[in-house]
């Protein structure tokens, strides 16, 4: 599942391999990661003396990942990424904006477009989750 709105925020090398998509730290955290996509790029990364005939090859992943200390439940683990993609003041605000512009208190056109949008990361992040806590499915 890719969830378009969130860039990749960590980096893995090829030593350390394709990270999980769940993984319990050491310090009884939890990580989830999403949007796990390989990294290409020309070995040695220096592009201006790299003759033209280099190609590119893998040099890692890149994720989305956040971090939980509260059990990996989809309830919890939905309410972290949404609140590390968008605070609660932000939330509210869209929500009011859409009922202000639906009621006609005050029109606003774009709020019910940004509602929607963010109803839509919602639904893409229950999908996700789905697939990060059932890989088998």
């Amino acid at each position: 599942m890719k969830i378009l709105p969130i860039a990749p925020n960590a980096h893995y090398d090829m030593t350390h391999g394709q990270p999980k998509t769940l993984e319990k730290d050491n310090d009884g955290s939890y990580i989830v990661r999403l949007n796990i996509a390989t990294e290409m790029g020309i070995p040695g990364g220096d592009i201006a003396n790299q003759s033209a005939d280099a190609e590119e090859v893998q040099t890692g992943w890149s994720c989305y990942e956040v971090r939980t200390f509260a059990a990996p439940t989809k309830a919890n683990l939905k309410k972290v990424i949404i609140r590390s993609i968008v605070d609660e003041t932000a939330e509210f605000d869209l929500v009011n904006s859409y009922n202000k512009h639906m009621m006609k208190i005050k029109v606003d056109e774009t709020a019910v477009q940004k509602y929607k949008d963010f109803l839509t990361l919602t639904e893409e992040i229950d999908t996700a989750l789905v697939e990060v806590l059932n890989p088998n499915l």
